[in-house]
């Protein structure tokens, strides 16, 4: 303890000579080191250039097997159908589903302006409408649902959701939408196999 009754720490304490008197307060020490007698206490790193390329080597392989350890091999594999599930002989062609509707709905809805009262009737129109064209390009023993959702275009959003339950391997759908400057037209059309 000092003479005014200040506690020093011993990490903060510096070799003291006859000369100094303990009435002045001690400095801590400069760059982290600490004299106690003559041990040194120091919180500096010592680096050498071995030491540095040995840690760059290490670092670098442990980046790649990081790397390699976040990269999961992935195979495409053929999904098969599972024995129990029904077997079409021709798989849809989406494609000649969604030209269909892509083709259809301008040439139908192009020039109708949206009217509350024969909206329900222009709706079931459009849905056996698209059901025939598209039961032309299904190949046999497959169903054809169709939903159509009519709506004026005004200021808001919609989202037409559905959610189905089927076996992925036979069943598919296609969906389109139509806007013209007075309404919208949400189709989805489902081919579901049937044996």
């Amino acid at each position: 303890m000092s003479s005014k009754g200040k506690r020093v720490s011993v990490a903060g304490m510096t070799s003291l000579s006859k000369r100094d008197s303990l009435e002045k307060p001690l400095q801590p020490p400069i760059r982290g080191k600490a004299l106690l007698g003559k041990v040194s206490f120091s919180n500096q790193p010592s680096w050498s250039l071995t030491g540095l390329l040995a840690a760059q080597r290490m670092t670098k392989n442990l980046k790649g097997k990081r790397a390699l350890k976040g990269v999961k091999k992935t195979e495409i594999v053929e999904p098969q159908p599972p024995s129990f599930a029904s077997r079409p002989t021709e798989k849809i062609q989406v494609t000649a589903m969604r030209q269909v509707l892509e083709s259809y709905l301008p040439e139908r809805l192009g020039t109708i302006t949206y009217n509350p009262a024969s909206a329900p009737s222009l709706v079931k129109e459009v849905s056996e409408e698209i059901k025939g064209r598209v039961k032309r390009v299904l190949p046999a023993r497959y169903k054809a649902l169709c939903l159509v959702t009519l709506g004026e275009r005004g200021q808001e959003d919609i989202k037409v959701v559905s959610r189905c339950l089927w076996d992925s391997h036979s069943d598919s759908y296609a969906a389109h939408v139509y806007e013209n400057p007075s309404l919208f037209c949400v189709v989805a059309v489902y081919a579901v196999y049937c044996e």
